[in-house]
């Protein structure tokens, strides 16, 4: 029996279609991998902040033995804001295995479209005592992937940028998303009407910022 299996039958697992749920209730999401023409087939996917996953490596041993077929999932990575840079773990390899941290958003690159059944919970220590911060660099470009909880409270771009500037000081500029079939970035300033799109459960978001934020925002969920 797979890790994945046990933490189903552990919590108590529900399909995100639901309407209102408890913070505490488990998740089953059928998330779509895609593809474009272009090749560039990435995917960034927001996790529960509970979840069966170490390092990056398990997330492609749970795609690739699991969910969908060997070398469906090509490699795993997250943007570090700090130093402006990607970090790249190619799957197989035992370079750049990095930590799995609630709250981060990963890009998943894959070789062809499949379903991946993620399964988790909420870490409610995020209502409270835990928070998620966000980061600048030197350079500009203050970009943070994040994770927002399947069971979010905002339901559009703009929601999570009210949400995100009255808990860290207003400092959140935009929220995008990367819309893998069209290989296009999709950007919503915050304050603007303009592609004010819906935020989707297991859809990992960018946030620009214009200013560190430490463990300010306590996402909000039903």
């Amino acid at each position: 029996m797979t890790y994945k299996v046990k933490l189903l039958l552990i919590v108590c697992s529900v399909f995100v279609a639901a309407i209102a749920i408890a913070s505490n209730m488990g998740f089953k999401l059928n998330y779509n991998l895609t593809t474009n023409t272009a090749g560039n087939n990435i995917n960034w996917v927001s996790l529960p902040y509970f979840d069966n996953y170490n390092v990056a490596e398990d997330i492609c041993t749970d795609i690739n033995t699991v969910d969908c077929a060997a070398g469906t999932a090509l490699s795993v990575a997250y943007f570090d804001t700090a130093n402006n840079s990607n970090v790249t773990h190619s799957c197989g390899s035992t370079k750049n295995n990095f930590n799995i941290n609630a709250g981060t958003a990963y890009a998943i690159s894959v070789g062809s479209a499949c379903t991946y059944k993620i399964v988790g919970s909420h870490d409610d220590s995020y209502d409270s005592t835990s928070a998620v911060s966000f980061l600048t660099n030197t350079a500009g470009n203050n970009i943070n992937e994040i994770s927002v909880p399947y069971h979010t409270q905002s339901s559009l771009a703009e929601n999570l940028c009210t949400e995100i500037n009255t808990a860290c000081a207003n400092i959140a500029l935009s929220v995008a998303y990367f819309d893998t079939a069209n290989n296009v970035n999709v950007t919503h300033s915050c304050g603007s009407t303009k592609n004010n799109f819906s935020i989707t459960p297991g859809t990992g978001y960018s946030v620009s910022v214009s200013a560190a934020g430490s463990n300010c925002w306590h996402p909000s969920h039903y």
